[in-house]
């Protein structure tokens, strides 16, 4: 299967780390699909599906970054 490699701005995913430290995982990928649904430009389901997931691991990646950082300076 071939991934799909798209375009954000760092903007856009430091706002939905930042949400998701305040209102969880749930509302935050709930906030990404209304977004990717609302705001993006997509043909079909399968494109948007695309775009939803690649941002959802992409701030999935950025927020769980500053965790892993974290863990590793305590078992230094």
């Amino acid at each position: 299967m071939s991934e799909n490699k798209f375009y954000w701005d760092s903007d856009t995913i430091d706002y939905y780390v930042d949400f998701e430290e305040l209102n969880g995982w749930a509302s935050t990928a709930m906030r990404i699909y209304e977004y990717v649904a609302d705001e993006c430009d997509w043909e079909d389901e399968k494109d948007m599906r695309a775009l939803y997931l690649d941002l959802l691991t992409k701030v999935e990646d950025k927020a769980n970054k500053g965790e892993y950082e974290w863990i590793e300076a305590k078992l230094k």
